[in-house]
């Protein structure tokens, strides 16, 4: 009883550092029981946890309530959805000019009508860590660290999650290969600095700044810029193998934008100090 008291006072002590402990300890046990991959909702899980052992049945209310915070203006919502296209669409511009070739657009093309139910399945099979990343570990670091260096620890947090992911037969990392890693992480910094001026913005969502900007990667992503079909998908036919060009250029733009966005925010990314408090 006396090792469990000391351990919560420590945990109350540094929540931050205790999230991203429990958020690999909890996503990475298929991996390090003998398995492979790890579990999505692991950061989540790890962030309810932490929302109530900090500020008990108050702190896991808010916590839930930031994944439905959805009452903001409309331009948000097409920040949101559309920015993570404009990203790809210049990807695929520049890449033209220096190659003189387009991508297939195999999914616009042949299947075009099922965009929003890719979006919906997309929606319930990805971005489910994002209660933990931007719900919990967000506002916290950013009472400590600037909004600059929360994305970037949060960045460099999330690109090392995915590490069993590089390993996994078959998944999207592994067919980048782990040489990539250091990009995909550079990459994970770049989409954690624009996530933060839109979770701020939008005065805490992680509905918007966390979700529905996440599954709004994965799904322009895939259908711009591989040659996923939905029904593909729908079969268990393995994932196409990503065009790297394109991603990295679509990362060059990404960062771009996000530099753009620190130098016009003067680095507050749309911080509000008492926002969160």
């Amino acid at each position: 009883m006396k090792f469990l008291k000391s351990l919560l006072k420590l945990v109350r002590k540094y929540p931050i550092i205790s999230f991203f402990i429990l958020t690999f300890l909890i996503s990475w046990i298929p991996w390090y029981t003998g398995g492979s991959g790890f579990l999505v909702i692991g950061p989540s899980i790890a962030g309810l946890i932490m929302a109530f052992l900090v500020g008990g049945k108050r702190g896991f209310q808010n916590l839930l309530k930031s994944a439905i915070h959805w009452k903001v203006n409309i331009t948000w919502y097409a920040i949101t959805l559309l920015l993570p296209a404009l990203f790809c669409l210049i990807a695929i511009a520049i890449n033209f000019l220096l190659t003189k070739k387009l991508p297939n657009f195999t999914f616009f093309k042949k299947e075009w009508y099922f965009a929003p139910l890719l979006f919906f399945l997309m929606f319930i099979d990805g971005p489910l860590e994002e209660l933990g990343w931007r719900g919990f570990a967000t506002p916290k670091l950013q009472q400590k660290l600037s909004p600059l260096l929360t994305g970037v620890v949060i960045g460099i947090s999330w690109g090392i999650w995915h590490l069993p992911e590089f390993l996994r037969h078959g998944s999207p990392q592994y067919m980048m290969g782990l040489g990539f890693l250091p990009l995909f992480t550079i990459s994970e910094i770049t989409n954690s600095i624009v996530m933060l001026w839109i979770f701020n913005k939008t005065k805490g969502s992680t509905l918007l700044g966390g979700f529905l900007f996440h599954n709004s990667l994965n799904f322009w992503d895939n259908v711009l810029l591989t040659e996923l079909t939905f029904s593909g998908l729908i079969k268990g036919e393995a994932l196409p193998q990503p065009d790297m060009r394109l991603f990295i250029l679509e990362g060059v733009v990404a960062t771009f934008v996000a530099i753009i966005l620190l130098i016009a925010t003067k680095g507050k990314l749309g911080y509000n100090t008492n926002e969160y408090s």
